[in-house]
């Protein structure tokens, strides 16, 4: 479900393979936490394959942002759809994430790190 195409000492970046929802949101989160390097990182959730979230995702969702800030590390999500980020905004929820298109990453990495990123797309 979640696929690690990048791990530095500052980044981590996820793939994630399929839509968030109640059948598989427990299996993500725990695939999440069992990656367990965050401490003070940047982890970045692409969400290029993604169409849907239901509400058991978005509560993982916010499960991992918690996981992570108590580890001095921060959650980007990265190239949601419209739909998702209108669902997400009336939400609040970009209140919660920081939420990032792909072509905002030249901000957050390297021209190295970014190819390595767009070849395991």
């Amino acid at each position: 479900m979640l696929n690690k195409v990048l791990s530095t000492h500052q980044k981590i970046y996820f793939l994630i393979e399929e839509n968030i929802k109640m059948e598989n949101a427990p299996m993500f989160y725990e695939e999440f936490i069992k990656s367990n390097d965050y401490l003070g990182k940047n982890v970045f959730l692409d969400f290029s394959k993604v169409s849907f979230v239901d509400s058991s995702g978005i509560g993982t969702l916010i499960r991992c942002a918690d996981y992570l800030k108590y580890r001095s590390a921060k959650l980007v999500l990265v190239n949601i759809n419209k739909s998702l980020y209108a669902v997400f905004r009336l939400a609040g929820l970009n209140q919660i994430f920081e939420i990032i298109q792909k072509e905002d990453l030249k901000n957050f990495l390297d021209n190295e790190e970014l190819k390595k990123i767009q070849s395991n797309r």
